[in-house]
């Protein structure tokens, strides 16, 4: 009996005994996994704080060192995000982001990085790549942080495109979809945009301005909305009533591109003697305002002759600041100098409507500080004329 009870304590020793090696083992395996993701965290946290503080070839270096050293960590993602983030390099930028979004299916980032790839392509106005990268924004995150932008982002470049139709839907929508009151004046704001191309100053353009300039006063956008608004009675020779709304741009919202183009407006109306007077469209001006305007701006394009607008910038004296300006702008399209008799200039786009190019004129003075100037080109027969629009 001693033998046998004996011999079962000595097993249950030597299970006791296995059991504590078998511990000890999974200890001594998981630890250096455990410390190896501490490390990754801490050199990630680290990363961070160099993404703000290093030039673009020291966190570049510092980056690849991590991804080398911790290829399995969860953190490899928000390092590639990074690293695209960082990249100055327009075209390389999106190349980064897009490697994010294919490589990294459950990364929360992906969504950041889409929107990203938009906002360059919008930079470089390429319309046909932006319509396709924004509705795949729209569809792929329809609860997501940038959903707005994307669905802005998407009826830009309908309009661009002069898809007039389905850019009218997609703002609609929004209207139907949405109470947050910057989010519906966007929407009302670009369908008033819609039916400027389409019918010109006609009755639903300006109602649309009218719901805007009434009752979103406190929007963020409320300089642009005014000084669409003055534009429609500059073009309708309503010289008073446009003046008005130029002066009151400068007035309250002399920060804001829309003032530096109102100045220049404002000078122009002076010689006609224009008066202040209230401008805001009651539902009589609506009333009286044509369904259709006989020349919508989108019928330019139509004509035989070739005509179009672009951005002016300069002159510039010096040929260097002339080609560091052009670098500057490499990324817009068509960029091409002139020699003048008064130094150099840069012509940017070819556009077939002003709107057009008073957008590109906008995002020059909000991105870079650059005052351009609208002129129109006027070819025949292989000659050029350029006459100064706005």
């Amino acid at each position: 009996m001693k033998s046998v009870k004996s011999e079962a304590q000595l097993s249950s020793a030597e299970k006791l005994f296995k059991l504590c090696g078998i511990i000890l083992l999974m200890v001594l395996l998981c630890s250096p996994s455990a410390s190896a993701s501490d490390q990754a965290e801490s050199e990630f946290k680290s990363l961070q704080k160099s993404f703000s503080t290093k030039d673009s070839d020291a966190f570049n270096k510092e980056s690849m060192l991590f991804l080398k050293k911790f290829p399995g960590s969860s953190r490899v993602p928000d390092v590639r995000l990074l690293l695209a983030d960082k990249e100055s390099d327009i075209d390389l930028a999106l190349s980064k982001y897009r490697i994010v979004i294919k490589n990294y299916g459950s990364f929360a980032g992906r969504e950041y990085a889409l929107f990203r790839i938009c906002q360059i392509l919008d930079l470089k106005s390429k319309w046909k790549e932006l319509k396709i990268e924004s509705a795949e924004g729209i569809r792929l995150f329809p609860q997501g942080e940038y959903i707005n932008d994307f669905r802005f982002i998407h009826i830009t470049a309908l309009i661009m495109l002069e898809e007039y139709s389905s850019a009218k839907d997609e703002a609609i929508k929004i209207t139907e979809h949405t109470h947050d009151f910057e989010t519906l004046s966007k929407a009302i704001f670009l369908l008033a945009e819609v039916e400027k191309k389409t019918s010109g100053n006609s009755r639903s353009y300006i109602y649309n301005l009218r719901e805007l300039a009434v009752g979103f006063r406190n929007s963020s956008i409320y300089p642009s909305i005014i000084f669409k608004l003055a534009q429609f009675y500059d073009e309708r020779k309503e010289t008073g009533k446009a003046y008005s709304a130029y002066s009151d741009i400068v007035e309250l919202f002399p920060d804001s591109p829309e003032a530096d183009m109102s100045i220049e407006r404002i000078e122009k109306l002076k010689p006609l003697n224009p008066k202040k007077t209230a401008y805001m469209p009651d539902a009589l001006t609506v009333k009286n305002t044509d369904e259709l305007d006989l020349s919508p701006e989108y019928e330019l394009k139509n004509r035989k002759d070739e005509n179009y607008y672009s951005v002016a910038v300069g002159p510039y004296t010096r040929l260097n600041d002339t080609a560091g300006v052009i670098k500057l702008l490499k990324y817009y399209d068509d960029v091409r100098k002139v020699k003048t008799a008064y130094g150099y200039m840069i012509y940017l786009g070819r556009y077939g409507d002003a709107e057009s190019a008073l957008d590109i004129r906008i995002r020059l003075a909000e991105e870079y500080g650059i005052n351009g100037n609208i002129v129109r080109f006027s070819v025949h027969e292989k000659k050029s004329y350029i006459y100064e629009d706005r």
